[in-house]
């Protein structure tokens, strides 16, 4: 992967004063007024953004090959992805400005969170880019006491959360700008996780500063690369280890999301020998359920870049099939 290639070095389109005269908008003429605007602004983001319309198409066609989806998908389908992304962005602020609350959503595996919830015991969240994360801000302001700290990689999310955080900063979420994954953000993260606190990190995403620290594992049909930083954190926490999503459900309900617990680990211990191996785990498992959420909810899923495109294998990737065929060939000789 070039520099060039990586998702990080795609420009943010829009500007700030794009998105305060956005939410002016929706402040003072409603939700459907923004949606009267939203239309004509996500047509012109697909028809000029060729590098995202051609992910979009990318993702679309793999959901069809792999069976998740019946029809053969066409631009129409992936106009309406783009759409699904700004519908999602208008449910961001209805989350900033409190009018979507833990009543609006359905709770699914809620019984996986709740125990660490009640026992104030802290724990890792490996989110992605499918759905509407944001929605963990209803959760951080429905009285659960429940407090997340939500690792930002780019300075577009740092300054975009900071306008909307103007409108509502009575919000228990804590965003923490990152750009490199070092002791001191380790420590900071542990005493957080100490505390009862919760760390949400994107994993679907590849380091925006090595980007080839990655471990390989197949999604959609084809290897993709997934950033060892969040899995490795997870060894270095201790802590359980969930994926949380947020999704729109397929509800009549204006605001009906499914809100999704699924657990990765109970908590990662690993010794060098092992260590490669564990990853490889956390990685295989992340990315099934990645998978099949994506094949439940396809129009959510808002990584608009080529996620397939590979690095050259070195010695900081990892392939997960290599792993496993490793681990069976040490068995084999240790018997």
């Amino acid at each position: 992967m070039t520099t060039t290639s990586h998702w990080s070095s795609m420009g943010e389109r829009g500007s700030k004063l794009g998105l305060k005269t956005f939410l002016l908008f929706y402040q003072y003429g409603g939700r459907y007024l923004a949606l009267l605007i939203l239309y004509p602004v996500i047509l012109y983001f697909f028809i000029t953004g060729k590098t995202s319309r051609t992910a979009s198409q990318k993702y679309l066609a793999k959901l069809h090959q792999a069976g998740y989806l019946a029809k053969k998908p066409n631009l129409w389908l992936s106009f309406k992805h783009f759409l699904a992304m700004g519908f999602a962005a208008l449910d961001k602020v209805d989350v900033w400005l409190g009018k979507i609350s833990m009543n609006s959503i359905n709770h699914i595996n809620y019984a996986i969170f709740e125990p660490l919830l009640v026992a104030n015991k802290g724990a890792l969240i490996i989110g992605s880019h499918l759905g509407n994360l944001e929605v963990c801000r209803a959760l951080a302001n429905d009285n659960t006491g429940a407090c997340f700290n939500v690792l930002v990689f780019t300075e577009h999310a740092q300054q975009f959360n900071e306008l909307i955080n103007s409108l509502n900063s009575d919000v228990k979420v804590n965003l923490i700008e990152v750009t490199e994954m070092g002791p001191a953000l380790a420590i900071m993260l542990q005493e957080k996780i100490n505390q009862g606190e919760y760390v949400v990190i994107a994993g679907d995403r590849t380091s925006t500063t090595v980007a080839s620290r990655v471990i390989y594992h197949d999604f959609l049909g084809e290897q993709a690369p997934f950033s060892q930083g969040p899995f490795i954190l997870a060894g270095i926490l201790q802590c359980p280890v969930l994926m949380m999503f947020c999704l729109k459900a397929a509800s009549s309900s204006k605001h009906a999301y499914d809100l999704i617990f699924e657990e990765l680990s109970p908590g990662v211990h690993w010794r060098r020998k092992t260590r490669d191996l564990e990853l490889s785990k956390l990685v295989k498992k992340y990315a099934e359920t990645l998978e099949k959420y994506c094949a439940r909810y396809p129009l959510q899923w808002f990584n608009f870049f080529d996620f397939w495109q590979q690095d050259s294998i070195n010695s900081n990737s990892i392939n997960s099939n290599n792993i496993n065929t490793q681990q069976s060939n040490n068995i084999k000789r240790n018997r």
